[in-house]
């Protein structure tokens, strides 16, 4: 029996909440249980400008889309996924973008696999669904989810690259597999890659930059870090760097040498289940050329989503607030 009829054979998902109710805290900790479920439940669109080296003028404003390290290991998490996926759709993109450690362990990978399958299947690209691997993918099951991930319509790329033609002009997405579990290997993803290709590279471990500079990327995509966890407002995160590059990759936009790195905050949590000033994150992007000059972000809005119908474009940072009861 192959992996994608094993797929096929898993049985159906049931919620934790079936057959029985769960416990709710203490009357006297609702309040602060409220606000812990916020800062981790509550998605954030953030939408700028992102700066791509080559990029053919007719490619400006083409929009795409990242989510990455959704970490699906609990009911809980799998609700948070569909409203990201909610999201995404609302922003109309051309391209959508998974940028790896879509579970934990094989464990909770075996429960989750099939309802992670058909929440992706709901994505509504217009040009294209690209996904990379992250080193908790192959510490569980890296066939196992290649396969969920494809037959969620999704193009898997483990250093290999993928030529489109949008609004008639070339662009290369190139994704290099996960640096950690050393499946990296940038010069066979960049194989079929020419001098003047413009290229989106995926690559999970924002350290991949220091393996794959010299290929000249024109952006690259990248997860792991969860946004550093906690985030003090201009300063970052306290945590010590687990990136040889510099915990100020650890989120969001950064210039690196000739070239950018976005660096997605993600979307589940992993082993402690905490978010201090660092909300899941949706990634919306515009593709602009690359200048000389340095580009600002868009400053955040302190709007709200609810319900999610409101997301409205070109509108950066707004929350997506879950639809779980308390």
């Amino acid at each position: 029996m192959s992996t994608a009829e094993l797929i096929d054979d898993l049985p159906p998902h049931k919620p934790a909440a079936a057959g029985r109710v769960k416990a709710k805290p203490p009357l006297a900790l609702r309040p602060l249980h409220r606000m812990w479920r916020k800062t981790i439940d509550e998605i954030q669109v953030s939408a700028l400008d992102l700066p791509v080296r080559g990029l053919p003028d007719a490619l400006r404003g083409v929009v795409a889309c990242q989510i990455s390290d959704f970490h699906v290991d609990r009911d809980e998490d799998l609700e948070r996924l569909a409203l990201a996926v909610e999201a995404i759709n609302q922003q109309n993109p051309d391209l959508i973008f998974l940028t790896g450690d879509y579970f934990s362990g094989p464990d909770t990978m075996h429960r989750y696999l099939g309802a992670f399958r058909d929440a992706l299947k709901h994505l509504r690209p217009r040009s294209g669904l690209f996904a990379i691997l992250g080193n908790h993918d192959h510490w569980s099951s890296a066939e196992r989810i290649t396969d969920a991930l494809k037959r969620a319509g999704a193009d898997v790329l483990a250093n290999d690259s993928r030529r489109l033609f949008i609004r008639n002009e070339k662009l290369m997405v190139v994704g290099i597999d996960d640096l950690w579990s050393r499946r990296a290997e940038p010069a066979r993803a960049f194989g079929d890659v020419s001098s003047d290709d413009c290229t989106i590279v995926l690559a999970h471990n924002p350290d991949t930059a220091l393996y794959a500079r010299h290929l000249r990327p024109g952006v690259m995509l990248s997860g792991h870090t969860h946004g550093g966890v906690v985030r003090i407002p201009f300063y970052g995160s306290p945590l010590k760097s687990i990136l040889r590059i510099g915990k100020e990759f650890y989120s969001g936009l950064n210039r690196y040498e000739d070239f950018y790195i976005y660096t997605n905050r993600g979307l589940g949590t992993f082993w402690l289940r905490i978010r201090i000033n660092c909300p899941p994150e949706v990634s919306r992007f515009s593709l602009t050329p690359l200048l000389d000059a340095i580009p600002a972000e868009k400053p955040a809005s302190t709007g709200k989503l609810h319900p999610l119908k409101r997301v409205r474009r070109r509108r950066a940072a707004r929350p997506v607030r879950s639809r779980r009861k308390h």
